[in-house]
């Protein structure tokens, strides 16, 4: 459960990964929401629980037979945070975990390496989501520093008051406010792998015409996860991207790409974030992933020894 969205990621764990992936979907805007009106509300916190209800019925019915349930920055910012806890744990007879920031950054990396980066090769995993960014330098899959910056495509939309598209001077100002919050990032030499990941770094390929979109909209289903996991987009594709949503609305862009007008809105924030890390790093191109903090859950509960090879 993210600032921007809930996602549900179903998985059979073997020898050589994450396999048989199934994922479902929904944007919920609970970043929105809290900087909104302060707190979550009682309403939103039943439609969460509903929306949780019904994933877990999804997994459960596709064979999953360990659930995990974890929240990041919006929960770690709504004072009643601990009312969505005990009504998760009533309504759907689960824990919820709030994971802490630097919790997320560390399954985060574990997620995007994982069966990716060579052992001690040097690595940069950045988490772009809606309310903020945890950026983690390590080797392999081991993470060595890590830093959960207030910086998401979301949040820094809202910071400059972003029109749709936003103007020049705003992305000018988002793009001050982004390398200045990077300052705050881990030091690293250049990585041998910069993966950014996250739904807004990883629908860049979608942006640009790579992939097809996930359905983020709709009926609540799993659907097969298609393609290549991880995909490398260059300074020039990022430029591209950049030009896109300086000069179309989130209407126009949704449908070029086929994004919903929801995702479409917050591409141009995250464009921003994956450029500034880019810069920051000294980087001609980002890996961008669907693989991350979903899948270092799922990692981290087999290495607990709750989970094992060939369970779902």
């Amino acid at each position: 459960m993210g600032s921007n969205t809930i996602h549900l990621l179903v998985a059979s764990l073997s020898d050589a990964g994450l396999t048989d992936r199934r994922h479902a979907v929904v944007m919920a805007g609970l970043g929105a929401e809290v900087e909104r009106q302060g707190r979550l509300g009682r309403q939103l916190v039943e439609q969460v629980v509903d929306t949780l209800a019904s994933m877990l019925q999804l997994a459960r019915a596709d064979g999953a037979e360990e659930v995990r349930m974890v929240a990041t920055e919006f929960a770690r910012l709504a004072p009643d945070a601990g009312e969505l806890v005990r009504a998760v744990r009533d309504g759907c007879g689960a824990n919820l975990r709030v994971l802490t920031g630097e919790a997320e950054a560390r399954l985060s990396y574990l997620g995007a390496t994982a069966y990716r980066v060579s052992p001690k090769a040097p690595a940069l995993v950045a988490d772009v989501g809606g309310g903020s960014t945890e950026v983690v330098v390590g080797e392999g899959t081991r993470p060595r520093l890590a830093a959960s910056l207030r910086l998401g495509s979301a949040q820094l939309l809202r910071a400059v008051s972003a029109d749709d598209p936003p103007s020049p001077r705003q992305l000018a100002d988002a793009e001050a406010l982004a390398s200045m919050a990077l300052e705050a990032a881990p030091q690293a030499k250049r990585p041998s792998a910069l993966l950014a990941t996250g739904g807004t770094a990883a629908n860049l390929p979608v942006l640009l015409g790579r992939r097809p979109p996930a359905a983020e909209s709709g009926p609540l289903r799993l659907l097969d996860e298609k393609g290549e996991g991880w995909t490398e987009v260059s300074r020039l594709e990022l430029t591209r991207a950049s030009l896109l949503t300086r000069e179309l609305s989130s209407a126009d862009l949704a449908a070029r790409s086929g994004l919903s007008e929801r995702r479409a809105r917050l591409m141009a924030g995250g464009v921003v974030i994956v450029r500034a890390l880019l810069e920051r790093y000294g980087a001609e191109a980002a890996t961008v992933t669907e693989r991350g903090l979903r899948d270092g859950v799922i990692l981290a509960l087999a290495a607990s020894g709750r989970g094992s090879a060939g369970q779902r």
